[in-house]
């Protein structure tokens, strides 16, 4: 293998995970956004809504959640094509590119718990909101 084709395969896989890198603080960054924006929704709709309302809500959560776990599986197929052009290249740099997916991983799970909690809190919220409704 030459020098050339080694860097070309170096270059490429290190493009794989910093595009894989991008992806996931996008998808970070968007999911923050959207889950802000949801609860706020969420607040609004469960005031004015029926329990019919809260079964769609509780749908629609399920659906946010099954999206969020396929980004993130995207994501990690991206990783892991990246490690294996690694494998060709250069052996010793896999090391820091598992660390690299493990952090985008950690990453993932963090985030999605936020998002659980979030979900968690806004149904507390309309909990409260509808029990002081009530009264």
């Amino acid at each position: 293998m030459s020098t050339t084709t080694t860097d070309e395969i170096r270059d490429t896989a290190t493009a794989a995970v910093t595009e894989a890198a991008r992806i996931a603080s996008q998808a970070a960054r968007r999911g923050t956004e959207t889950a802000k924006e949801s609860i706020e929704v969420a607040r609004s709709y469960f005031d004015e809504t029926s329990d019919l309302g809260k079964g769609l809500y509780s749908t629609w959560v399920s659906q946010s959640e099954a999206t969020l776990k396929a980004a993130f599986a995207a994501q990690d197929a991206a990783i892991e094509a990246g490690l294996s052009l690694f494998d060709v290249s250069v052996k010793s740099n896999r090391q820091a590119a598992e660390q690299l997916s493990a952090l985008v991983q950690r990453s993932q799970q963090a985030m999605l718990e936020g998002w659980q909690t979030t979900v968690k809190a806004a149904e507390k919220a309309t909990k409260m909101s509808s029990n002081g409704a009530k009264r």
